[in-house]
């Protein structure tokens, strides 16, 4: 495995709990939160007008503004890629978490809102949850939010944090972008227990889960749904060694069989810089080893390229609950080289 550490901009703000999706050779980053400036050590949401685009085919950033009803500053949201349209679920903005859906046609670079149906029940509002396409639904599970009562809830647990009014769930909420209509629907097997911050890759009809915060603690179980018959597996037994528990890491698909986990926060607070190949048909663990120093990133992004990379970028690179120093926000972008590079870039 090669790592290359590409050089930015200093004008690409350092940013942490952003989002990406990756499109036409561009990673497109949106949203997230970061220091007000160099001197002013209060964190700010990021301008909601502000994307920027990363050619992973030749190495360059640009910024574009956006137009149309833009989302306010969110950080924790959940997106997803459909067609030309990135998708944009919940997170949290100064008004706190909300419940809204949103879309950017890619295009045009224009927001615009997506409204449930009438008849249509809201799930409660949330951030750090994950989310996937199938078959032209948005699929989102888990999260930190705000107590189910009032919301949709025929399926799902909420465990309540001991401090403030919000909580974990395990809630499989979908959204059909025909009916405009979510749904809450009952999944059979063992649902993973209720957690945030976690990470799932999609490949093919199955949805992999690993890890995330549940209450007091960061997991490293794995799990997966069958989307066809909407049956989870309960934890999966998998050879080699597992990597330890964690939250706000990433879990991209690479291969039609290999999963890369990145980065992430673990059970004693520290910020984690390893990386692991999950083989999924085999279910077997792979930690990789790299030999350029970085620093470590929680709360990335990451996405594959046309050409089988994974491109890294952002995140907070020590301890992001620590009242003792402040969050440093990163803007570095590291790219993975997993596979041979094709001749014909």
């Amino acid at each position: 495995m090669e790592i290359d550490k590409e050089s930015h901009p200093r004008n690409v703000p350092p940013r942490t709990g952003h989002v990406c999706v990756y499109y036409n050779k561009y990673m497109m980053v949106w949203g997230g939160y970061a220091n007000q400036n160099i001197s002013n050590l209060q964190e700010a949401y990021l301008p909601p007008a502000d994307i920027w685009l990363y050619n992973t085919d030749v190495g360059y950033w640009l910024k574009k503004e956006t137009t149309g009803q833009c989302p306010p500053g969110t950080s924790g949201a959940s997106a997803c890629l459909f067609d030309h349209f990135m998708y944009l679920f919940a997170g949290h903005t100064r008004d706190g978490n909300v419940n809204t859906l949103y879309k950017l046609d890619l295009h045009t670079l224009e927001w615009g809102s997506v409204e449930a149906a009438l008849d249509s029940d809201l799930p409660s509002p949330r951030d750090k949850c994950v989310c996937w396409v199938h078959q032209n639904r948005l699929h989102f599970f888990g999260g930190f939010c705000v107590p189910l009562d009032n919301y949709l809830k025929e399926n799902g647990e909420f465990h309540a944090d001991i401090v403030g009014l919000r909580g974990w769930n395990n809630q499989l909420l979908i959204f059909d972008l025909e009916t405009k209509m979510w749904s809450n629907p009952h999944c059979k097997g063992q649902v993973p227990s209720s957690r945030a911050a976690h990470a799932t890759a999609k490949a093919g009809n199955q949805v992999y889960l690993f890890g995330g915060r549940h209450i007091a603690e960061r997991l490293n179980d794995l799990h997966c749904l069958n989307l066809d018959t909407l049956t989870w597996t309960g934890p999966l037994v998998v050879t080699g060694n597992v990597p330890p528990g964690r939250s706000w890491h990433t879990f991209t698909l690479v291969s039609e069989r290999q999963i890369f986990l990145y980065g992430g926060f673990d059970q004693m607070n520290n910020s984690l810089n390893d990386a692991w190949i999950l083989d999924i048909v085999v279910l077997k663990w792979t930690k990789l080893d790299h030999y350029i120093e970085y620093k470590p990133h929680l709360w990335h992004t990451a996405c594959r390229t046309l050409e089988g990379q994974v491109v890294v970028f952002g995140g907070c690179t020590n301890n992001i609950l620590s009242l003792e120093e402040p969050t440093e926000h990163s803007n570095e972008l590291l790219i993975f080289s997993l596979n041979p590079l094709s001749l014909l870039r």
